[in-house]
């Protein structure tokens, strides 16, 4: 899962940087977002298994937001090195990216990575089975089992409503960061006449800030707990609003 998402990643990329229709330049970002979805998830699962992984979680996503400060500086200086912009080869940076990206998880997983061709397992060739013993659980019958139990494992979380809070909260949450971080370039330009050259860089002081945040708090966070620290944090960041807007 973690290869197709890196795979879908790729291929949105690249079908962005020839300058596409507009169509086709929307559904690229089902694509990458998918792509973004599985390495996301299915990379979560895995650090968390590992040992200190809080601190693990916190590397990942603080190299999430490495990602998002450099984006300011390469879409910059594309968009105002030529005129007419050829904004579009700004998409060759994260292609790059993509392709490395690919490849480290083709290293990292070699030996996991692959099909499993499902083959006819005769019970009397089964070590252990016993004439008159109840046989053990073909593989067939293992794999319905852990279907079974993955169905049933995903209705309880659905029905806990600590997981809805938290879907809705990030929810809000990346659709105001990722609209705020990308029209207030537009604002600052259009609106207030800003020189693109410089206002393209607003963007990655939150993502500096996000990238800082992730690296340093893990352990705090993790000593003094989750709920206490998000309190604090919390009233910090609408003070820090406050003052923005006044």
């Amino acid at each position: 899962m973690l290869f197709l998402g890196a795979a879908l990643q790729v291929v949105a990329q690249a079908l962005r940087a020839w300058k596409p229709p507009f169509g086709l330049f929307v559904v690229t970002f089902l694509l990458v977002c998918v792509g973004q979805g599985y390495q996301d998830t299915h990379g979560n699962t895995f650090v968390a298994s590992t040992n200190s992984a809080h601190r693990g979680l916190a590397f990942i996503h603080a190299m999430y937001m490495a990602g998002c400060l450099c984006g300011p500086f390469v879409s910059t200086a594309v968009a105002s090195a030529n005129s007419p912009s050829q904004w579009y080869l700004f998409y060759l940076f994260p292609l790059g990216l993509g392709v490395i990206n690919m490849c480290l998880v083709l290293y990292a997983f070699r030996d996991s990575l692959g099909f499993k061709r499902k083959t006819r397992v005769d019970p009397a060739n089964i070590p252990g089975n016993v004439p008159g013993v109840p046989e053990q659980q073909l593989p067939e019958t293992q794999d319905a089992a852990d279907n079974n139990r993955a169905l049933v494992l995903m209705r309880e979380t659905l029905a806990s409503r600590n997981v809805w809070l938290l879907s809705l909260f990030f929810f809000f949450f990346l659709g105001a960061t990722l609209t705020a971080s990308g029209w207030i370039v537009e604002y600052l330009v259009v609106v207030r006449d800003g020189d693109l050259s410089r206002m393209g860089y607003v963007p990655a002081g939150f993502s500096g800030g996000s990238l800082l945040g992730r690296l340093l708090l893990a352990e705090p966070t993790h000593r003094f707990g989750e709920r206490r620290v998000i309190c604090i944090l919390t009233i910090i960041s609408l003070a820090m609003q406050i003052i923005f807007w006044l």
